[in-house]
């Protein structure tokens, strides 16, 4: 049998999906392929027995004429492999894929959001816009008989269904990527001396709520001193609403020393060692983040914005604070009250994240296996 994933970037897949890939083979697909941007993670993909199939998908671009050559070249790509099943994962490929495989005759589709992103989160006029364009077209696909729904958690799930654009009987909620849980271990938590490391990490786009941030911590200069933000992560210029890093230099070198642009980091353990706190101020629009994930895992503390996928993680009071969003001044004040608890509250509140993994769904053990279960039900192996 056959399974092949649409996804837009080679990274991407590598670095959240792999669990879903190992599932596939689980399940009893013996030929597993990826279609999508190959950058510099093929031979990694391949590594793991994932054949890659190289096709550019331009994220940005609203433009029709190269939408229509994109489908094209993805429906004579089906045409050629022939899958059992397609699993595409985030929005572009879910429209793009669905509308190719429906005119290939691919009898088995999944569809995955990874959140529910921008365009039906903002409540800015592009936004809103595309909604009214696009609402009726995911509809149409998203609800055929021989289409599957995936969501990372059950907010995303509610809003669907209050759109009507779910197939009732064939959505699932499985909670994100997953994170190792053997890789991912409890690290001992510092205390601080006397700086104060809240983390973020993920892309440096706007809907992370990066404006938030920086008016959070100009508000801290004054109220909380030693707190510091390290910024890891890269642009993602493919994003409408990406940061450039001479804008993140620049806000660097307005911190006077408490804000760190680290860039993409390889070795975030060795970043959560030194942190004292996750932090995550997203608009919305998310999934499950891995990175609060991988944060919980290695029992920080977590401050977040309470919109869904953040819910997820974080559980206000016990292993972190949650803070309304756009808010800077919520945010601050839920920065200057952790930096404000005893040494061993926050250890203890750290514990707690790592707890939440353990006991929960959210490993990519537990993905791995939900996943697996949704294959076998597909194919009416159960």
């Amino acid at each position: 049998m056959k399974i092949v994933y649409l996804v837009t970037e080679d990274n991407y897949f590598y670095s959240h999906r792999l669990p879903m890939a190992r599932a596939a083979k689980a399940a009893g697909f013996d030929d597993v392929a990826v279609i999508t941007n190959v950058k510099n993670h093929q031979a990694l993909i391949e590594k793991e027995g994932v054949r890659v199939i190289p096709l550019s998908l331009d994220r940005r671009s609203l433009n029709p004429f190269r939408a229509a050559g994109h489908i094209f070249r993805l429906w004579n790509i089906y045409r050629r492999e022939r899958p059992d099943l397609v699993h595409h994962i985030a929005m572009k490929p879910v429209l793009y894929g669905s509308i190719a495989a429906r005119a290939a005759g691919v009898k088995r589709i999944v569809n995955a959001f990874a959140g529910l992103g921008y365009v039906f989160t903002s409540h800015d006029f592009r936004a809103r816009f595309l909604r009214v364009i696009l609402t009726p077209g995911f509809m149409l696909l998203l609800r055929r008989r021989n289409s599957y729904l995936l969501l990372q958690n059950g907010d995303d799930l509610a809003l669907l269904r209050e759109l009507r654009m779910v197939p009732e009987v064939r959505a699932r909620v499985i909670r994100g990527s997953g994170v190792d849980a053997e890789f991912c271990r409890p690290l001992p938590y510092k205390k601080p001396a006397p700086d104060f490391v809240c983390v973020y990490a993920g892309r440096m786009i706007g809907i992370k709520g990066l404006d938030t941030l920086k008016a959070a911590f100009e508000m801290l200069s004054f109220r909380a001193p030693h707190a510091r933000l390290w910024l890891c992560g890269a642009p993602d210029f493919a994003n409408p609403g990406s940061w450039n890093e001479e804008q993140l230099r620049e806000w660097e070198r307005q911190g006077g020393g408490r804000i760190v642009y680290k860039g993409h980091c390889a070795d975030m353990s060795a970043i959560w060692a030194q942190a004292h706190a996750a932090i995550q101020a997203s608009h919305g629009g998310e999934g499950v983040p891995k990175s609060l994930l991988e944060a919980a895992a290695h029992a920080r503390p977590i401050i977040a914005t309470d919109v869904p996928g953040n819910r997820e993680v974080v559980k206000d009071g016990r292993n972190g604070f949650l803070v309304r969003p756009r808010d800077a001044e919520s945010l601050a004040a839920a920065i200057e009250k952790a930096t404000s608890l005893p040494d061993d509250k926050r250890a203890a509140m750290g514990n707690e994240s790592r707890a939440l993994i353990e006991s929960g769904d959210m490993t990519a053990a537990c993905v791995g296996l939900e996943t697996e279960k949704l294959y076998r039900e597909i194919l009416g192996t159960l």
